[in-house]
């Protein structure tokens, strides 16, 4: 049997009352599991999904290097073109239209290259001879040198030994150049005309070499000024000081090359005007007496050499006035 009652009203306002569930308006989604994988063919840390194919050795970055080059040929037809061309420093043969100040801009090329390639006249001896009887418009100069410096950056300086007539005379060819095998092969034909070769017998040390003006001394006596000049030398650490000409009043000072700018210096704090210094090679032993015969040679040989434009300057070790 049964038994049915009625809900009060009572019994009725506490089931309206009672909260719903969530789970009985949302389904049930279970939580997402991360699933370790058993794959042998995958490192640990390209598991689970973290499976990106990345390359093993990054991308190399490529880096491009500009590298100054002089102007080569003119910009334009006009008048106020560059200067600068393929051979500037080579002597150009011109022909009878070229005007005065092409000719002029060639000669200050090639003294700044056969100078050292500085452009500043208190460093570049033959530079300075050019802009002393020069007639150009200062603008123009200044950017002939800059053009001149700028093709300038290629080139680099050498020493060269040379053996000269089977060991008869040692010297030294001071070059600057952007090609040093080219220059040899250019040489070598003169070499074995000269019976001459490449060879270096260490009978020279660099030196420093700085030429000055005696300042107002000429009063004294030869012997006098030469015990001035040593002295003069001893107080501004050059290691030795000689007269070159009496007459012209230039005498040539010797030093250390890391000394060369304090000498410098002190000589101008002695009154010596100085008119050229540079970093040359003197004969460490007692220098060579030629006949005249082979002092003709000689000089001929070294004429040769010193027509190739690269050749800066030549030292050797022949006594000057050798007969």
């Amino acid at each position: 049997m049964s038994h049915n009652r009625c809900l009060d009203p009572m019994d009725k306002s506490m089931s309206s009352k009672l909260l719903q569930l969530k789970s009985s308006v949302n389904p049930y989604r279970p939580s997402p599991m991360v699933v370790r994988s058993n794959s042998p063919h995958r490192e640990n840390d390209k598991r689970n999904g973290l499976d990106l194919q990345l390359p093993e050795q990054p991308d190399q970055i490529v880096v491009k290097r500009v590298r100054w080059a002089p102007i080569c040929g003119q910009m334009s037809s006009s008048k106020t073109s560059t200067y600068i061309t393929p051979l500037s420093n080579k002597h150009i043969r011109f022909d009878q239209e070229t005007t005065d100040e092409d000719r002029m801009a060639n000669e200050l090329r090639l003294a700044v290259h056969r100078g050292g390639g500085s452009i500043d006249p208190e460093k570049n001896y033959e530079l300075r001879a050019q802009l002393s009887p020069l007639q150009l418009p200062y603008s123009r100069v200044q950017r002939i040198l800059r053009e001149c410096e700028l093709n300038e950056r290629n080139q680099n300086t050498y020493s060269l030994p040379i053996d000269y007539a089977r060991q008869l005379v040692a010297m030294v060819c001071k070059v600057r150049t952007d090609n040093l095998s080219a220059l040899k092969l250019r040489l070598a034909t003169l070499l074995r005309q000269g019976k001459a070769r490449f060879f270096n017998r260490h009978l020279f040390n660099e030196t420093g070499l700085i030429e000055a003006t005696l300042p107002s001394k000429s009063s004294l006596s030869f012997v006098d000024l030469n015990q001035t000049l040593r002295t003069d030398a001893l107080w501004c650490k050059a290691t030795d000081g000689v007269i070159t000409d009496l007459e012209k009043g230039t005498v040539l000072f010797k030093c250390r090359p890391q000394d060369l700018r304090e000498v410098t210096d002190k000589l101008r704090q002695c009154s010596y005007k100085i008119t050229h210094t540079e970093v040359g090679h003197c004969p460490n032993k007692p220098l060579v007496d030629l006949t005249d015969r082979q002092m003709t040679r000689y000089q001929e040989f070294r004429k040769q050499i010193l027509q190739d434009e690269d050749v800066v300057k030549i030292y050797d070790n022949v006594r000057a006035g050798s007969s």
